[in-house]
């Protein structure tokens, strides 16, 4: 892993860090790496060699990393040479947040779908064709789901006692994810 990190040196300084930055964007699902945008300094195997070396080792490093000093240990664990190091603990330092958040992410997503968003929406059925006087509370309930990098919208409509009957059984659901932390 070490030989493929020195692959970072054959790039100038400023494309080095572009480099590590897109590297974190694309771990971070945003728009990540590109081949052309190296392809005058490194060949289409050393740039895959090199992107999949420094995902890895942000993946690591970023884990175990508190501050700076850290990050820069942890990598030089990982057989990373000093400069290269360097680059790559102050990119960990400046988006370390942004990582983390993603990990978490990814942690809480262990599923095929996972909660994205929601919305509420409460309404008062006052009547019907059929009865002349209803007054029962409704609460629409939209779900955004993510599954699969797609996004998928489902409604609920529940009365009362559907409601109390949701929110029971996630009490207990959390109840567990609980006791599963401890």
């Amino acid at each position: 892993m070490a030989t493929d990190l020195e692959l970072l040196q054959k790039l100038e300084p400023n494309d080095s860090r572009k480099f590590v930055h897109a590297a974190i964007n694309g771990l971070c699902e945003k728009d990540g790496l590109h081949y052309e945008e190296y392809s005058n300094s490194l060949s289409l195997s050393e740039y895959s060699k090199l992107k999949q070396s420094l995902i890895s080792t942000i993946r690591q490093t970023a884990r175990q990393g508190t501050d700076k000093k850290d990050f820069l240990d942890s990598l030089v664990k990982l057989g990373a040479p000093q400069d290269v190091g360097g680059v790559i603990a102050e990119s960990l330092w400046v988006r370390r947040d942004e990582i983390r958040a993603q990990f978490i992410r990814d942690s809480a997503s262990f599923s095929h779908s996972s909660l994205g968003d929601y919305d509420i929406r409460t309404k008062l059925v006052l009547s019907s064709d059929k009865l002349g006087s209803i007054q029962e509370p409704l609460l629409s309930l939209d779900l955004r789901l993510h599954e699969g990098g797609k996004e998928r919208v489902e409604s609920l409509e529940l009365s009362k006692d559907e409601l109390d009957k949701l929110v029971t059984s996630l009490e207990a659901a959390n109840k567990v994810v609980l006791q599963l932390r401890t």
